[in-house]
Order: structure tokens, then sequence, then C-alpha cells
């Protein structure tokens, strides 16, 4: 600790003073030395910062089809690309469109012709000079060469009518129809036009604008990468990576456990496994895996929406959660997570309550009539139980669906409804859902970033299975697709919210969360999502050293 120690001393000074009357008068004044206290200072307190250096070792997919990140569709290849390759828009945890090689962006008063302006000054990895709308056509080129199949960009081919650069700087895209898809059709990885003509970018050393270049890639055995000394932004803390070659995921945990990597992104979830103290720490973070139960609305029970709703009250999300998902999910009862900026949060969740369900069943005309656990109705002077199928799929790798199912069968008969679960294999699951062959089906999807669900409940949606039909939500969900602003958009998605949960195409269970797992050595920026697990990693830093004085 430091002390600063002030010590003044006062020299005596005789002063002559000099009287105008009655002659010179000799005056003495007397003087002494006054003590000035001393303080003591609080400590100094040095504040640790991120210092340069280090070395990180991560897993990556063994012999991947292709290094192309315009058709990679492993999530876990797509993060470590996303080092090397930026896109123009990124869109961050909370679902807004952020400015990355674009920095701004607006539509037409027709909402057809979306003009991008692009970032100057990026430099292009390898001495291949700078990065310009010519690398941004090209770009587009190869995705509208592609199918939906072969990359998920080109899910938005059918709605580009044409894109021109209309200066270096400058790129123009028409829309066949007014839509906001034009902000996140933006979020490919760019190309290097001047590299890729000349270069197999399916195998070959990538070249990006990003915060690390590839030195070394073989697909059998490794990718090094270093920093980039051309990033337009802050440098990495973390100068050197090491992504190292495993066959199969339950490999990859075995080396985490061996202390031969330093972080890995898993699934399973049985991570306390993996948790050593003091040497390991985790962070769950949301995937676009969205579960939940879709009702066949066309014929029986379900056509009523009181039904839908009463199952909607009935089931204890979070306990389902905490038991079959081992809490590694988080509940919601709307295909947008809670935290997205066109959420309104938790005020929509249809919270556990049970006298609530009942009373929705009553209304619908079921009620128990008699001695048994499930309600009935009289229909035609005929009295039927409240019995109603299940439909899920069998997996033997991944059994959580069918302790989802369980959990909610459990839940269910405490409001008179019994469940037959119904397990068949996935290609009879896909041909019952087309046919309409169920009651209530539990489906998981992966969502893109575009939080438009048009295809699971808009009319003639193709997942919407349920068979949905509504006039007014197709309108809503028009109004959120041509949406042009963060504002607007905002209104539209909090109007299809409230009208969503009232009319319950389908109920919402959860979004499934996965799990960093990573040597507690490295401090970390939790600002993660699935597919932004390492954007933040130029911000991780292993080493410190003392600041500056406070």
């Amino acid at each position: 600790m430091i002390y600063k120690k002030i010590a003044i001393i006062i020299v005596s000074i005789s002063l002559l003073l000099t009287c105008a009357c009655a002659g010179d008068v000799l005056i003495e004044e007397d003087t002494a030395v006054e003590e000035i206290p001393q303080y003591t200072l609080p400590p100094v307190i040095k504040d640790p910062v991120p210092k340069i250096g280090g070395e990180l070792v991560f897993p990556m997919p063994k012999n991947p089809a292709t290094i192309n990140p315009l058709k990679v569709h492993n999530v876990e290849l797509t993060n470590l690309l996303t080092l090397v390759y930026e896109q123009l828009v990124h869109i961050d945890i909370d679902g807004k469109a952020t400015a990355e090689l674009a920095e701004t962006w607006e539509a037409d008063a027709t909402g057809t012709i979306w003009t991008f302006k692009l970032r100057r000054g990026v430099q292009w990895q390898q001495d291949y000079g700078q990065f310009t709308a010519h690398d941004v056509i090209y770009t587009i080129d190869q995705i509208m060469n592609l199918s939906p199949e072969e990359s998920r960009f080109a899910v938005y081919n059918h709605l580009i009518v044409s894109y021109i650069a209309t200066d270096n700087y400058t790129i123009a895209i028409t829309l066949s129809e007014p839509s906001n898809a034009a902000i996140y059709f933006m979020t490919f990885p760019v190309l290097c036009q001047s590299f890729a003509e000349t270069t197999d970018i399916e195998t070959h050393l990538p070249v990006g604008t990003g915060p690390y270049l590839v030195t070394e890639y073989d697909k059998r055995e490794q990718m090094q990468l270093i920093a980039s000394d051309v990033w337009w932004k802050q440098p990495p803390y973390i100068q050197k990576l090491t992504a190292l070659c495993y066959s199969d995921h339950d490999t990859e945990l075995v080396a985490l456990d061996s202390n031969l990597l330093d972080f890995v992104t898993t699934s399973t979830l049985a991570i306390d496994t993996y948790i050593k103290y003091n040497q390991t720490e985790s962070l769950d973070y949301l995937t676009q895996y969205y579960d939940c139960l879709i009702p066949n609305v066309t014929d029986g029970v379900f056509s009523d929406v009181s039904v839908r709703q009463a199952i909607a009250f009935a089931l204890d999300k979070r306990d389902l959660i905490s038991k079959a998902l081992l809490g590694h999910a988080v509940a919601t009862d709307y295909p947008i997570p809670l935290d997205s900026f066109l959420s309104s949060g938790s005020t929509n969740i249809h919270e556990y309550n049970l006298q609530k369900a009942i009373e929705l069943l009553d209304t619908a005309g079921w009620k128990n009539r008699d001695d048994d656990p499930v309600f009935e109705a009289v229909i035609n002077t005929l009295l039927y139980d409240l019995t109603i199928d299940l439909l899920i799929y069998e997996n033997s790798e991944d059994t959580y669906r069918r302790d989802v199912a369980d959990n909610i069968k459990a839940q269910l008969i405490n409001v008179g409804i019994e469940v037959n679960i119904i397990e068949v294999p996935y290609s009879e699951y896909l041909i019952r859902l087309a046919n309409k062959d169920f009651d209530l089906a539990l489906c998981s999807f992966y969502l893109d970033q575009n939080p438009d669900p048009t295809f699971m409940i808009g009319t003639g949606g193709s997942a919407n299975y349920g068979g949905f039909t509504d006039l007014n939500m197709d309108l809503l969900l028009q109004n959120c697709k041509t949406a042009t602003n963060d504002e607007d958009m905002v209104a539209a998605y909090i109007t299809l919210e409230d009208y969503f949960v009232a009319q319950a195409p389908h109920i919402g269970l959860y979004f499934r969360t996965n799990s960093l797992i990573f040597d507690s050595a490295i401090t970390i920026d939790d600002n993660i999502r699935d597919l932004n697990v390492y954007t933040s990693l130029p911000n991780w830093y292993l080493l410190v050293e003392e600041g500056e004085v406070n």
C-alpha cells in the first residue's frame, strides 16, 4: 500500500513595522510553527486489465465436406468460420440487426428496394486489397446459384429480383414484394472475389476480413489460426487458436475431461459430469431449437380454442424443463425468444394455473362427471372421455422428447386429460404430420434468425401441420414482414404475439439451451447465442496485467 505524507514547515518571519506617529517603534510579532496533521489516503487499487497473448485449443468436426461458409450446415463449423469471415449485417443476441461490413441500410417507400452503405477501409487478409461492393455482388452471385438445400442463405433467392453495386460502397437490392427479409438475407459471410475466383474455397485456407487468419488446415487433423493484423476492429487479446478434429462429440468431451481442450460447446444435459471445481466452468446459452405442441385444429377436441388454452395453462413448463431437460431450456409460449427486442418478455407467458385450465375445459363442455380422473363431455347424447393421442418420434440417441412427453402426460391428467403417447419412426412421424393424422404433436424446429413465423402458423404454411387458418393472423403476419424499421417491427410483432397467445395455434414450450464448458483461466464475454458463440471470442482473454492507478 502507498501512503502520502504532507509536511509543511513554516519559517518564522520577523516583521518590522514602522509607526508614522510618535517615532520609530520596533514591533515584534510572535510566530509559531503550526503543525499540519498527517492524513492517510486509502490504498491505491490496481484493476487487472486484459493482456494480449495466449492460445486456446478447441474442437472442430473431422472431414467436413466443405469449408465454403455459404454451404456449411454444421453449427460448430459455422461458428468457427465466423472468426474468419464477416457479414454485412449481424443479428445480435437480442435479435436486433447490427452493422458489420454494412454501416447503414434503408428501404424505399415501397419496401421493395433496399440500399446498403458499406464500410470503407476494410482490408482482406493476405494482401488481397480492400473490401468493396464488388465482393458483395460476387458473393450474392454464388448464393443465387445455390438451392436452399445447399445453402441456408438461398432461402431468400425467390424474393430477389435484382441486385447491383451503384458504386464501390453501395449495394441496391430489389425484392419482388415489400419485406424486411432483405436484412436477414444480408447476414451471409462475404467472400473475397479476387481470392475465390482463383482458389478452391471448398478446401483451401480461407481468406476473410475477420479477426483471425487461418495459417494451416488439414480437414483430418486441425486448423491453426492467428490474430489478423489487418482487422478493422480492436485486435483480439488471444493471439493463437488451434481447432482439433474429432470424429464425434463424445470424443470431444473425453478430450475436454483430459485437459486436452480449453473449451467445448455441448447439448448434453449431464454437463455436471465435466465440471471440475476451480478448473472448469459452464455457461448456458440460448439456441434456435424451439419445441412446441401442435394441435390438430381441423377437427376434434382442439378445434375449440378453449381446449387449446386449457392445455397452455395446465402445463407447468418450468417443472417440465427441470425434470425432462435438467434445466437446459427457457420456457416460452411463442416462437420468438423472451429476450428478443420483438417480444414483450414474460408478460404473455401462460402461468401454470390448474383452476384456470379446468374453467376453460368446463366452458368447452368438459368436466368430471364420474369417479375417475378423466373429464367427459356429452356429444349427441353420448358420453366421451377427454382422451388424446400425443405424437412423437423415436430417437434412441436423444431420448429427451420421450421424457418431455411422459411429463406432459403426467401433468395433463391433473386437469382430466388422458394422454396416449404414440411413438413412431421419424419417417412415419412426418407422414402423419403431413396427413394431419394426430391429435397433438410434439414438434421441434430449428428457427432461422429471421423471426417471421408464417411458415408455422400462416394459412398454407409449409410447417402449419395443425391446419390453423385465420385471416386476421395472416394480416398480422404480413404487417410483421413488411415493417422496415425497428420501431414498426416491434409494434407489429407485439400485436402478433398478443393474438397468437389468445388463439393458441400451437402451444409453445421452450427454447433449448446448450452449454459452453471452459477452462476457468479464460475470461469470456458471455454475449453469446447459438450462431454467435465465437463472435465475442476476440474479447476473451487469458492473461492480465495491473491496471492504471485509480
